[in-house]
């Protein structure tokens, strides 16, 4: 499914949008996008808005275009822990291990409303392709694909 197709959120996405906070790992600062707005099979759809006291922001206002990736992997996470129990949430790991065709098309600056679109392209066993697209309005400001590795982690 491409990223601009719309995603078929029948039945299982009635509860959203919600923090998506609680579906990630990450928390605190160090979450960048605010709520799930979609979880579909293989995809998801995020909004945020930066505010300066993201980690990311500079007191000029502009935002660290590495951004835009973690922006694409929350948004890919956020949908997975969304059909996941949390115990099984907790289990989840991720890691980044590549990223190809990335372009940044402008700058982000902290106060901007963004809707991010992730998607997955193809998996084998644990290694993840994600298409992804960070958009403000109808503009592209950032699109390309991320690669990680996914594992589940049994508590001792």
């Amino acid at each position: 499914m491409s990223l601009d197709q719309s995603f078929d959120s029948a039945g299982s996405n009635k509860d959203l949008p919600q923090k998506a906070e609680p579906y990630i790992l990450h928390s605190g600062l160090m979450c960048v996008v605010d709520h799930l707005i979609e979880a579909g099979e293989e995809n998801a759809v995020t909004m945020v808005v930066v505010d300066q006291d993201s980690p990311f922001a500079s007191r000029d206002g502009t935002v660290d275009e590495t951004i835009f990736i973690e922006m694409v992997g929350q948004t890919i996470a956020a949908g997975n822990g969304y059909k996941l129990s949390e115990e099984n949430r907790r289990k989840q790991q991720g890691f980044l291990i590549g990223i190809k065709n990335f372009k940044i098309q402008r700058p982000l600056h902290v106060g901007e409303n963004l809707l991010i679109k992730a998607s997955k392209s193809a998996e084998f066993g644990g290694f993840i392709i994600i298409e992804g697209s960070v958009r403000c309005g109808s503009e592209v400001l950032a699109n390309g694909e991320i690669k990680v590795f996914q594992k589940i982690v049994e508590e001792s």
